[in-house]
């Protein structure tokens, strides 16, 4: 990786040299900075890829683009910690629903799946890249595809698991930032505590972390937060719930009392826990995950499954290959137009489309509204809680194109849930210092411009389930390593993401 600081000399330079027609001086702009303190206003001169000065007032230069940015806010580029859009990005590298938002970076490889092998996959972006950055996680069910081939539903063996460690190895050697696992689902949710930390021991020693999916997200949450812990603290390695939810209505209502034992317990323990959600109370995923031991044919725990997700009502189908008309309507809906009860009704659609398992190809999935509102809100204004969208370029859950605008829009102006520091600090400085991208992150001298310009009055999401790659309104521009993606609203053409890597721990 290039150094993360210019040195001082170089900046002087830079800042002092005559400007040339990619240079971009923004005036008058409310400086949310990052860092959590309080928004000053300022101006911010951009040079090539770099911001070289913030200060109360620069004298514009001859050639340089000068933008009055009075009544808006000047925020770090967004990142979002847990995203899909590297479905596809290479094929629609504007990336609109993502740059839109303010989102600069991504962090992909998520669920325990990755792109295989990174080192590939990271060469095809730098010859065509996208309009933003990409950083990846490496999958812990793409390792132990390559050990145990479609043989998953049990523990890996001991020789198994050596090759896994292999693998992993490499993978991280390319450059990821950590280990990713999806164990609610079928590829992982057969793999023993023990090998996960086995596996996350290979991470740790590379200077990475371990971001989880964890094993359930309704009835049993708890047990999966504590496993996460203890993978955390015998790894050890920093270690992150991911999209974090109470997703049964028996556990709603407690995030405010239950999630600060866990942390409590992460600080006893000596775990560095670390913590993303979106802001939705509704989930989009496979159907198969809500019987979390893949006995879908057994009548009684089916039922127990559909209580635990909120009931029939609550389980949209959104995607339905085998009977595409009836996509768009709700598990209930479905069992009625096949005159069935809806326990029946979920074992069709899992015998319909169990050829996906196999052959990768998604023949099903649903959004499901199984989240308190509140919990959900609490989460988001956790002060040490990041945020992640878990979105797709083109999803069928509106979070792929409104989550950001949405927490600054209706969390922070409308509900007052957060302030507005706070919020971009968790957007940009937090996840910054937890990657460990000493130059993203900030509005400061020397840092990558990485840039948002936004408007505190208006931002708001307007993504729905119905249309779920709407555009936000109040971010009329994106700027990544100093180059506008979006202007005026609308991507511009331009491509200057990287691929950003891990630097090598340091022992």
């Amino acid at each position: 990786m290039p150094k993360v600081l210019a040195p001082l000399a170089l900046l002087l330079a830079l800042a002092a040299s005559p400007a040339t027609a990619a240079d971009v001086l923004l005036r008058h702009a409310m400086v949310y900075d990052g860092t959590g303190r309080a928004a000053f206003r300022a101006d911010v001169r951009v040079r090539g890829s770099r911001i070289v000065a913030v200060a109360a007032h620069l004298a514009a230069r001859t050639g340089e683009e000068v933008r009055d940015e009075r009544g808006l806010a000047l925020a770090p580029g967004f990142i979002d910690m847990h995203s899909h859009g590297d479905r596809g990005l290479l094929e629609d590298r504007d990336a609109a629903t993502i740059a839109r938002q303010g989102v600069t970076t991504i962090v992909v490889g998520q669920d325990g799946e990755s792109n295989y092998p990174l080192a590939d996959w990271f060469g095809r972006l730098e010859r065509t890249p996208p309009a933003i950055n990409v950083a990846s996680l490496v999958g812990h069910a793409t390792v132990r595809a390559r050990a145990m081939g479609k043989d998953l539903y049990r523990p890996s063996s001991p020789a198994e698991l050596a090759v896994m460690k292999v693998v992993l190895a490499r993978e991280l050697g390319s450059g990821a930032f950590g280990l990713s696992s999806g164990l609610e689902y079928e590829a992982a949710h057969f793999a023993t505590t023990e090998e996960v930390v086995e596996l996350s021991r290979v991470a740790a020693a590379t200077g990475g972390f371990y971001e989880s999916h964890v094993r359930d997200e309704a009835d049993d949450v708890f047990a999966a937060w504590n496993e996460l812990l203890r993978i955390g603290r015998e790894a050890p390695i920093p270690a992150e719930i991911t999209h974090i939810k109470l997703g049964s209505p028996s556990n709603w209502h407690l995030a405010a009392t239950r999630f600060p034992q866990v942390l409590e317990a992460a600080r006893r323990d000596h775990v560095d826990l670390r913590v993303d959600v979106y802001p939705y109370p509704y989930w989009h995923s496979t159907i198969r995950v809500i019987v979390p031991d893949r006995d879908f044919f057994n009548p009684a725990k089916v039922a127990q499954a559909l209580l635990d997700n909120g009931g029939a009502a609550a389980i949209r189908i959104a995607h339905y290959v085998p009977e595409p008309a009836l996509a768009g309507r709700t598990l209930e809906e479905f069992a009625a137009a096949w005159g069935v009860t809806p326990v029946e009704a979920y074992m069709r659609v899992i015998k319909a489309t169990e050829a996906e398992v196999d052959s990768g190809e998604q023949l099903e999935d649903v959004i499901v509204t199984s989240m308190s509102e509140d919990d959900v809100r609490w989460f988001v204004a956790e002060p040490g809680i990041m945020f992640c969208s878990d979105g797709e370029l083109h999803g069928a859950h509106p979070r792929g194109a409104g989550t950001f605008p949405r927490i600054l829009g209706r969390y922070v102006r409308e509900q007052h849930a957060l302030t507005l520091e706070q919020a971009v600090h968790k957007m940009t400085g937090l996840p910054a210092r937890n990657l460990g991208l000493k130059d993203r992150g900030r509005i400061a001298a020397g840092y990558v411009a990485d840039v948002v310009v936004f408007d505190p009055a208006t931002v708001i999401d307007r993504a729905t389930v119905a249309d779920p790659e709407r555009a936000p309104e109040g971010i009329p521009a994106v700027m990544v390593s100093g180059e506008w993606v979006v202007d005026g609203g609308a991507t511009t053409g331009r491509h200057p993401g990287r691929v950003l890597r891990r630097e090598p721990a340091r022992h």
